[in-house]
């Protein structure tokens, strides 16, 4: 469904099919200039959708610009880019992005997440039924690199980049101050917490996820776009929201862990879930995927605050309160 927010701003509402997160919200950013803010998965649904959003607005051509590296952001990026589109993402996501083609990210992501306590699959790897890695991008994408600061115009808006690590190791949001508009991805999201999980070359993602959502707090923001969900009426009020979700989280994490051993993943089976499930075994194996990145993002913040210790046994890492 395509809804106008402002004279020149569209959202599209994108499906994401038996995906937890339903949809997404893609922006078109009409004018002498067009410029589309993600996209959703590679997958025939969300190409079609937003297909009848460029056919109601009469878009054949347009820039593109990209929040951060998941695959329900960048997933359409190579079909809805043409010749003449230049295509914006941090370098950090960027390179991640083109990175994920392929099998040897997904094969180190893989690893990464069994060094911290997740079971080796015994179908082949567990990113074999990652929904990042079944509907990514087929081919490596020529991004232009924005970096902090670089202001795109379209649509009579000035969009300056704002760097927002933390959910990704390179989000980034648009911003103008003028118009007090933010795009945000999934830096803040009204109905659910954006998920903080562990990626390859970040140690402590939910610091900087903490330090991101400090630094978007000190902006005027009258209209807040996110990526996910129902419109947030009060930025800053869900700030502190979601401030205060991650330190309960924390609470939760010390509480589980007592003095003895544990992993991630066992950690994560013992935290509360709004998930439709009796118990952890009942899990599917994507939603425990994701629990345990965020296990782990919560493990590593205490770790790196020294309120647990961490010790690898056979490979694996293991937590305990200090």
């Amino acid at each position: 469904m395509l809804t106008k927010i402002t004279d020149t701003i569209y959202k599209q509402v994108v499906p994401l099919p038996n995906n937890p997160l339903r949809e997404i919200n893609a922006y078109l950013i009409v004018g002498e200039k067009n410029l589309l803010i993600d996209t959703g998965f590679n997958r025939p649904e969300c190409e079609a959708a937003l297909q009848s959003a460029f056919d109601e607005l009469g878009i054949e051509d347009t820039d593109l610009f990209i929040t951060h590296l998941h695959s329900d952001h960048c997933g359409l990026v190579p079909k809805f880019a043409t010749k003449n589109s230049t295509i914006y993402a941090s370098e950090t996501d960027g390179e991640l992005i083109n990175f994920e083609v392929g099998n040897l990210y997904w094969r180190i992501l893989d690893d990464l997440f069994i060094k911290y306590g997740f079971p080796k699959a015994d179908f082949g790897r567990n990113t074999d039924i990652h929904p990042g890695r079944k509907y990514c991008h087929e081919s490596r994408v020529d991004f232009t690199y924005v970096e902090e600061g670089d202001v795109l115009e379209y649509g009579g808006y000035k969009l300056k980049a704002i760097l927002a690590p933390g959910h990704t190791p390179g989000l980034m949001c648009l911003y103008d101050e003028e118009k007090k508009v933010l795009f945000c991805g999934d830096l803040i999201l009204g109905t659910i917490t954006p998920n903080i999980c562990i990626e390859i070359g970040v140690e402590n993602p939910l610091q900087d996820y903490l330090d991101s959502l400090k630094k978007i707090d000190k902006l005027d923001v009258d209209l807040l776009l996110t990526a996910h969900g129902t419109p947030v009426p009060d930025m800053h009020a869900r700030i502190a929201e979601l401030q205060k979700h991650h330190e309960d989280r924390l609470a939760e994490v010390v509480t589980i862990l007592g003095d003895s051993w544990k992993t991630a993943y066992t950690v994560a089976a013992d935290m509360t879930w709004e998930i439709d499930c009796k118990n952890w075994d009942e899990f599917p194996g994507p939603q425990k995927w994701f629990a345990t990145g965020e296990a782990i993002s919560h493990l590593q913040y205490l770790f790196h605050s020294g309120k647990v210790l961490r010790e690898e046994q056979d490979g694996i890492y293991y937590y305990k309160v200090k």
